[in-house]
């Protein structure tokens, strides 16, 4: 983003009215038992935070040492105008304060350069994680209002909460901060000044970018001061988990799944697939049934606390049930205390809805008897009203067309983001649970 020159002056008049509106109302809060440092990766909007003095406001609330790093028009990937690192360089450059805070704290996302802002993201908590694992971790919401750019910025707060269990961090809200708490920072209003303030020159449109520097560090206080929620355990051990599918699992795959996993759960994570693959039959790539990918895989099955199951959209087996029995058999021979999910059938074509419903049945019926829980594919494609026991013959995908090749209306593949999105939630939730269960 380009520099303007009121920049300089919209901050440290933020800075100003936040000082009075703070008089008499300064928030104290209890530092923890010992000191907790904390670490804040920004852009811009960093800037604005230091000059409310938030570095100084965290020491006296957490007890240890605060330092914010900022750099205009920095992105994850991309560097900034002043110290030229990115996101991701500084966190290298810094790893020495990252490794021993208790608190770590991003803004960015405002300067939209990153190809995807999901994969950074995702990069950016492994690449951290990596450093403090047993830290706890913050995102900040965009709040800017320009209106050529809102759009964009709405669909990354879309991401940015949409992460936020997968990813393990808690969202704080700039743009709540700024228009209040009934403000829906998923629709940002294209244009928007922040209140009482004018349209900031420069950046090709009426609204803001910069400001109420002190509402944010408010904003920012009281998360930190929060009680993380005892259902969430922010110091687990690292979870190992292993994924074995079909060609459904390979467009997990394609969705990053197993970085994801691996940046959620501080565990190695493997995806395991084949086109065409049955329980018992082979696929067309690496020519192993999911039998045989059990065997070959067994030195990284027997360290997965999570193992999820993706089978049964290629109907080959001759009786199903029996070759389900087979293969948690054979699974929990090697990984006997691991936590088992099923993912059952989605795919929609007209000649094969009648036995996929069948098997989704077999997948339901038996998930008490063999010991897994049910993710439903069915359901993250089509929604939680939907019956995964009742598959409409030839319903397309939203927004797709009948997949060609397969004699009928209807759909296998695709839909991947929020299969990858259930499975995410449902494994992370249970990984991250204080009071594991099986």
């Amino acid at each position: 983003m380009p520099a303007t020159h009121l920049f300089i002056a919209r901050i440290l008049l933020g800075a100003w009215l936040s000082a009075f509106a703070a008089l008499g109302m300064a928030a104290t809060i209890t530092a923890a038992n010992s000191p907790v440092s904390s670490y804040i990766l920004s852009d811009s909007v960093g800037y604005g935070l230091q000059l409310d003095g938030l570095e100084a406001k965290l020491q006296d609330a957490l007890g240890g040492p605060s330092k914010i790093n900022h750099d205009g028009a920095r992105s994850i990937t991309t560097p900034g105008s002043q110290t030229k690192k990115s996101g991701l360089q500084m966190v290298e450059a810094d790893k020495a304060l990252i490794a021993k805070a208790g608190v770590i704290i991003i803004i960015l996302g405002m300067n939209q350069m990153e190809p995807s802002f999901e994969e950074s993201q995702v990069q950016l908590l492994q690449q951290l994680k990596s450093i403090a694992p047993s830290a706890r971790y913050f995102w900040v919401d965009i709040g800017a209002t320009i209106a050529p750019q809102a759009s964009g910025w709405s669909a990354r707060n879309k991401v940015i909460y949409a992460n936020a269990s997968p990813l393990g961090y808690t969202v704080i809200s700039r743009y709540r901060a700024i228009f209040g708490p009934g403000a829906d920072p998923l629709n940002i209003q294209p244009g928007l000044n922040f209140p009482n303030w004018a349209t900031e020159e420069g950046y090709g449109g009426p609204g803001n970018l910069h400001g109420y520097s002190g509402e944010l560090s408010q904003a920012i206080l009281a998360a930190v001061a929060a009680t993380p929620s005892q259902s969430i355990c922010t110091n687990y051990s690292p979870v190992t988990s292993y994924v074995l599918g079909d060609s459904i699992a390979f467009g997990v795959y394609s969705e990053a799944l197993a970085d994801k996993l691996r940046a959620t759960l501080r565990g190695p994570s493997r995806i395991s697939y084949d086109v065409g693959r049955s329980i018992n039959t082979p696929g067309l790539q690496i020519q192993k049934s999911a039998l045989e990918s059990v065997d070959l895989d067994r030195p990284h099955i027997a360290k997965s606390q999570v193992i999820v199951i993706i089978l049964g959209t290629n109907q080959r087996e001759a009786s199903f049930s029996d070759s389900q029995a087979q293969l948690m058999d054979k699974l929990r021979s090697v990984a006997p205390n691991a936590k088992y999910f099923w993912v059952d059938i989605g795919a929609t074509i007209a000649n094969q809805a009648q036995g996929w419903s069948d098997r989704n049945r077999a997948i339901y019926d038996n998930a008490g008897a063999l010991g897994y829980s049910v993710i439903s594919r069915y359901k993250a494609i089509f929604g939680p009203a939907v019956d995964p026991l009742r598959i409409t013959p030839g319903l397309n995908f939203p927004g797709m067309a009948t997949e060609p090749g397969y004699g009928a209306e209807g759909n296998v593949h695709g839909a991947y983001p929020e299969l990858s999105r259930a499975i995410f939630e449902t494994v992370s939730n249970w990984a991250t649970s204080c009071d594991r269960k099986g």
